[in-house]
């Protein structure tokens, strides 16, 4: 792994790496829209917004508040393969604001022409490749680059859905396709860090069992994984109807994920906080994949969205916020130790992904579960601005002697 070099930086310590503005104002928002899309959904509040209600929902999760987290993950983690210096500064405060410009346009798009809404959201996107890709390049670190394919993926669904949106067609597609990229953000890097940060737990503890590394059966899974989600997206526009070949095929996937995760042997860590929320976010991937597969044999027993809120809130959700809470921690200096509050977090999370699978499948209580659901989701992502806010905008911590 290269070592990265570092510049004389003197302004706001915010800004000083991607990850401090980028988990912060992510985190900040992912509760924001949470908090406005329950009584938007309900019919409480309007927002001056010309895209419908659920697409609004989708667009600012998937890409709103998950490109930045994506964002901040990267831009910490290139100089760290590049070795060359990290983006700070003003180019960090042009993304950040390039971002921001993105969630406002977005937000009063029923004041703005159509394409000045697309246009000014698809800034910070480009302008983020562009700043990742020269890094990857100049540092000559080409087996990176499938990490920017997928970002390209990311913003292709997102040209997509702004496409089906102009002309009056269904979203879901893209949103979709959207989805479908950051699980396989999860399983190429999430399948990296979760065994290694693992096997540096169990090191430590002189334990004989390690996760097994990343080999043949995680090139299979991850393989597999990439042909059903792509054949789910083409099926979700009408280009075919295989409800058998998609119950198997997700149930299939749900069993590879299943012994992907149990070869890291989640049931070493349970005392370990921090690799605890990253195990059982992981576990949501087979929790899924498998109410997918039993969506497309009957519809009417397990309706898909409880699987799609699966994969979204649950997997993605603890993911995020175990990832950003143990990479904050370790770049700010400060012990790799869950404290009571960030299990607090995590478990606020889990609520929040649990009730929001239940109300799928209860319509009588589906509306206190879905705001018992939205009220976790909130408390988890604020409860991080204010717990981890702090640590972000101060300088690292020095150790003590």
């Amino acid at each position: 792994m290269a070592i990265p070099r570092t510049n004389a930086y003197s302004g706001p310590t915010l800004f000083s790496y991607g990850f401090r503005p980028f988990f912060l104002f992510g985190a900040f928002y992912a509760g924001l829209t949470i908090l406005l899309w329950v009584p938007f959904y309900f019919g409480e509040i309007e927002l001056p917004i010309s895209m419908g209600i659920a697409d609004w929902h989708m667009h600012e999760t998937l890409f709103g508040f998950v490109p930045a987290v994506i964002a901040g993950f990267l831009l910490t983690a290139v100089p760290n393969w590049t070795g060359r210096l990290p983006v700070n500064g003003t180019a960090l405060i042009a993304l950040v604001l390039a971002w921001a410009l993105g969630r406002v346009v977005t937000n009063i798009s029923a004041l703005m022409p159509l394409w000045s809404v697309v246009a000014l959201n698809l800034l910070f996107p480009t302008l983020f490749a562009a700043a990742v890709c020269r890094e990857i390049l100049a540092g000559k670190n080409w087996r990176n680059l499938k990490v920017l394919v997928m970002f390209g993926l990311l913003v292709m669904a997102q040209i997509w859905f702004y496409v089906a949106w102009a002309n009056g067609f269904s979203t879901r597609p893209a949103a979709y396709l959207a989805l479908s990229v950051v699980l396989m953000l999860i399983m190429l890097i999430g399948g990296r860090i979760v065994p290694s940060f693992t096997r540096n737990y169990l090191v430590k503890r002189q334990s004989e069992t390690l996760p097994h590394p990343f080999g043949g059966f995680d090139k299979i899974t991850v393989l597999s994984s990439a042909v059903i989600l792509l054949g789910f997206v083409l099926q979700s526009t009408g280009l075919f109807n295989w409800p058998i070949f998609f119950a198997f095929g997700f149930m299939l996937l749900a069993g590879l994920h299943l012994v992907r995760l149990m070869r890291w042997h989640p049931e070493l860590i349970w005392r370990d906080g921090l690799l605890l929320v990253l195990h059982t976010g992981y576990a949501f991937v087979p929790i899924g994949f498998s109410l997918m597969a039993l969506s497309f044999l009957d519809d009417g027993l397990v309706p898909i969205v409880a699987a799609i809120h699966a994969l979204s809130t649950g997997a993605v959700g603890l993911m995020v916020i175990g990832v950003m809470s143990r990479a904050t921690l370790g770049h700010t200096g400060h012990p790799l130790v869950a404290t009571r509050g960030t299990l607090i977090l995590f478990a606020a999370i889990l609520l929040a992904s649990i009730l929001r699978i239940l109300a799928a499948f209860d319509s009588d209580a589906s509306v206190m579960l879905m705001r018992g659901s939205h009220l976790f989701w909130v408390i988890g992502f604020w409860g991080f601005v204010a717990l981890y806010g702090g640590k972000l905008m101060r300088p690292r911590a020095q150790p003590k002697r």
